[in-house]
């Protein structure tokens, strides 16, 4: 994958979108308490430089997202950020742009599909999704499980979706590395897209389940 095809912070504003959100998946939603000295951990914010990333606290501090329990400015570039935390209108902001869609419950909730050795092959595949520790590949094996749950029921899902949905859903899912080694497929490289994948086939194997319960 070519670096102009990475989709990365890129304005001041994402940047400090996504400090917030590092800070959140590392504890801050339970407010952990963070020490960031800008000279080294301008990365984490994709900041150009140390003086980006200070300017960047700042800006959280200014829009009371993050509190900083003290600073201790060394040089006119390097400031030690001591105690830093969330706070619950920090917390809220990541919030909002987390995804709508429910996917705790989606991966709480029971499916039933009447099938015993179905219904043990989904609930492997989701305990071994979020297994600690995570893995990609323990993430995409337990994408190559459901993918073989719901493959047996494509034509099946046609009456139930449409055919052109069907048939895009699952040219979408295949040409990730999955299942085929070729060389079209898209090769995985970050969770998040394990995680595109797997919900997608989980939800598509629940609604599917939930569809054919009320047409039969």
């Amino acid at each position: 994958m070519q670096i102009k095809n990475i989709d990365y912070p890129k304005t001041f504003v994402e940047k400090s979108l996504h400090l917030l959100k590092f800070m959140y998946k590392n504890g801050g939603n339970d407010f952990k308490e963070f020490r960031f000295i800008g000279i080294n951990d301008y990365p984490l914010a994709f900041a150009e430089d140390g003086k980006e990333f200070n300017k960047i606290i700042r800006h959280l501090e200014d829009k009371f997202y993050i509190k900083i329990g003290h600073d201790i400015q060394i040089s006119s570039d390097r400031i030690v950020f001591e105690n830093v935390t969330l706070t619950d209108y920090g917390i809220k902001e990541v919030e909002r742009e987390l995804p709508k869609i429910p996917m705790i419950g989606l991966v709480n909730q029971d499916i039933t599909t009447g099938d015993f050795e179905i219904d043990k092959t989904i609930n492997h595949a989701k305990r071994l999704f979020f297994e600690h520790p995570t893995s990609l590949d323990k993430m995409r094996s337990a994408c190559e499980s459901l993918s073989y749950v719901l493959e047996p029921l494509r034509k099946d899902c046609e009456t139930l979706f449409s055919k052109s949905d069907t048939n895009d859903f699952f040219k979408i899912v295949n040409e990730f590395d999955i299942r085929h080694n070729k060389n079209t497929t898209k090769q995985i490289q970050f969770s998040e897209q394990l995680e595109w994948v797997f919900y997608s086939l989980l939800n598509t194997i629940n609604t599917y389940t939930k569809l054919k319960a009320k047409t039969e």
